[in-house]
């Protein structure tokens, strides 16, 4: 009887331990992640109408409450900007505002987070039903 095996935690001491957090002593006071919504990666064009002009930007992201902008002009942040866009996978053209939440320089673009306001219901079901479509389809090819 005395092949049988201990009840014991051959572990002890050999357990890899990771290293602290790369991000130094500073505490972050998020604890999660702010945004509410998935994003997916979808390049798309946006139409910004900005008084008597049109600019045609580009997107790097879209959720159901947003979209990542590649604008070659910077935005205070607070700005409502007017948009217009086909809703990826559909011919449905959706008109609203958009926030600007962030602005970030990236090279030679800026990137401007936005939040879509003044948005009607039936528009949200619209980007809620081809972002599932999106969603499934993106995991589909990643995996």
């Amino acid at each position: 009887m005395e092949d049988r095996r201990q009840n014991k935690d051959r572990r002890d001491g050999l357990q890899f331990k990771l290293p602290n957090d790369a991000r130094g002593k500073k505490k972050d006071r998020r604890q999660h992640e702010r945004r509410t919504k998935e994003r997916i990666p979808v390049k798309m064009w946006v139409r910004n109408i900005d008084g008597n002009a049109d600019y045609f930007q580009q997107t790097a992201n879209l959720s159901t409450s947003g979209m990542y902008i590649l604008s070659p002009n910077p935005y205070e942040v607070g700005t409502v900007i007017d948009i217009e866009f086909q809703v990826p996978g559909t011919d449905y053209i959706i008109k609203c505002g958009a926030e600007i939440l962030r602005c970030t320089e990236e090279d030679q673009v800026i990137g401007l987070s936005a939040k879509f306001v003044n948005m009607s219901d039936s528009d949200k079901k619209v980007i809620e039903k081809a972002m599932d479509e999106l969603i499934s389809e993106f995991w589909y090819i990643n995996e």
